[in-house]
């Protein structure tokens, strides 16, 4: 099950090395922390917009510090904002300058780094996250590749991670948990998309004939509980089959995926909402949002795609 909650904002700041190490194993590993340089001259910050199983941080310090982490058990993306930062782990080391989009370091495993008066922005995504996207591959999620994003794609996630933030911080958003749940699993099928390995998952004759049994379970589920913060893990739960049959059935049987099923069950709700609502009291954001959709020209796009309409001109006819 998801921890998704609205975002509780923290922001440290110490000049003393051994607390700048203390706060690094608090909301990150253990580890061992290094200080090239002048100690009182030292200065770390770290601040963070903590939604559960899903963080942004930024960080930074001054001087040359060398840290040793013990294996986060979950996913960081890291994008330099400034000057360079080493990183060392499973033997090979890599060196990200201004601008570079990567992952930190496997999961499971130890790594250490080099910050040379480095500044940062992280996301950090506990793997349940990543076995909840509805993508192929999710259950390979420790399948991910470490090398820098080339542009494209590290602008792609750039505006993924900026969507996601201003989404969350929204304070409408935040009274949704659909919204919320809605964000988090887009931008863990971003970073999916962005790092995956390609064909990584390959379907086995089981998944192939899946049956169709499976199917009427999990769309009879989504019918039911269109209100739920789901993602394709609880839907599969509910079924009692795996993520990838899950996916399968979909894909075999309707050619769609089981959040895009869900989400036209939700689009009806909002149809169905928008025609008994009174236009001079209700708006389409508060119904969409009611409903997971936050963002207005993406929901908009899909209605019309969906109905033939604007969300607007169902209001307004009632």
């Amino acid at each position: 099950m998801l921890m998704l909650h609205a975002p509780e904002s923290t922001r440290f700041v110490t000049t003393d090395p051994d607390e700048g190490s203390a706060r690094v194993a608090e909301v990150y590993a253990d580890n061992r922390l290094r200080v090239r340089g002048e100690r009182e001259h030292f200065y770390f910050e770290q601040s963070r917009e903590d939604l559960g199983d899903l963080r942004f941080d930024t960080f930074s310090n001054t001087l040359t510090a060398d840290y040793t982490v013990d294996p986060l058990g979950h996913v960081i993306i890291v994008r330099m904002l400034d000057h360079e930062m080493d990183i060392w782990t499973d033997g090979t080391h890599r060196r990200l300058g201004p601008g570079d989009t990567a992952l930190l370091a496997h999961p499971d495993h130890a790594y250490s780094t080099r910050l040379h008066g480095a500044s940062m922005e992280l996301v950090g995504v506990e793997l349940p996250l990543l076995y909840d996207a509805d993508e192929p591959g999710a259950q390979r999620a420790r399948d991910l590749r470490f090398d820098p994003l080339d542009p494209a794609r590290a602008n792609s996630w750039r505006r993924t991670v900026d969507y996601v933030t201003a989404t969350a911080l929204d304070s409408r958003a935040q009274q949704s948990p659909l919204v919320i749940g809605t964000a988090a699993r887009h931008l863990a099928a971003a970073l999916l998309a962005a790092f995956g390995v390609p064909g990584a998952e390959q379907p086995g004759a089981d998944v192939a004939r899946v049956a169709p049994a499976v199917l009427r379970r999990a769309m009879a589920y989504c019918d039911a509980h269109p209100d739920a913060d789901l993602g394709v893990a609880d839907i599969a739960r509910a079924c009692h089959v795996s993520v990838r049959t899950l996916q399968a059935a979909f894909r075999r049987h309707l050619d769609t995926t089981p959040m895009a099923y869900l989400r036209r069950v939700r689009l009806d709700r909002v149809r169905r909402d928008l025609t008994a609502s009174d236009p001079s009291v209700a708006t389409v954001a508060a119904v969409a949002a009611r409903w997971g959709f936050a963002d207005a020209s993406r929901f908009s796009a899909q209605y019309r795609a969906t109905f033939g309409e604007s969300p607007g001109a169902t209001l307004k006819r009632g």
